[in-house]
């Protein structure tokens, strides 16, 4: 079995998402295809699975009739920034992906942390309240089962927004780019409170890890 890393993230369903104006997620739509994108059309095709009576924009068109489900199609330019185009440019195909509840749910497999790493900035640069929402990552060896699941609802929005903040800051690399009590200042919060909300987070996602 590969070393890889299956990711689901969580981002906005509007623009740089390609569903910005086809589908707003109150009506979940499932099983996404998508065309490689056309240089010469200039367009990607995509096709998706939803109420047969969901309310969609023209040139949405119904192209397969499932009595309660319909099969609806899209194209649209290609864009730079949508979560797609930035998996196109990493070699990534898209695993899963689904739009409820306002928002575009992705999943895919890197084959490895760094590329993760690289997938994930590009994703909160043109989408910054883009969400990790799991993350499995297999055994690097046949005779391990060494799977993993971290799922972010455990830590509270509090300690998400701490650790997010201690991470964009670099209070995790080596040498490190920002103190304890500078990513303390940026959030407005002292030092104290700052290393009791870091210890909760690494407490709650080194038990799930460890265990």
């Amino acid at each position: 079995m590969g070393s890889g890393i299956r990711a689901e993230v969580s981002l906005p369903a509007g623009t740089p998402s390609p569903f910005d104006g086809v589908a707003d997620g109150s009506t979940p739509i499932y099983s996404v295809a998508r065309s490689a994108p056309d240089e010469a059309a200039g367009a990607v095709v995509f096709e998706f699975i939803g109420d047969a009576d969901l309310s969609v924009p023209e040139g949405v068109d119904v192209v397969f009739d499932y009595g309660a489900k319909a099969a609806y199609r899209f194209e649209t330019d290609p864009d730079e920034d949508s979560p797609f185009a930035v998996l196109d440019r990493h070699g990534l195909p898209v695993a899963e992906t689904t739009v409820r509840d306002g928002r575009l749910l992705v999943t895919f497999h890197a084959t490895d942390l760094p590329t993760l790493r690289s997938v994930l900035d590009a994703f909160r640069e043109s989408s910054p309240d883009m969400e990790v929402l799991r993350l499995l990552q297999s055994s690097s060896t046949p005779e391990e089962s060494d799977l993993v699941t971290v799922d972010r609802s455990d830590l509270t929005e509090r300690q998400r927004e701490v650790l997010t903040a201690a991470y964009d800051a670099g209070y995790f690399d080596h040498p490190k780019g920002a103190n304890a009590g500078e990513v303390a200042d940026s959030l407005g919060i002292d030092r104290s409170t700052f290393s009791e909300h870091i210890a909760a987070a690494q407490r709650k996602l080194l038990s799930t890890l460890l265990d």
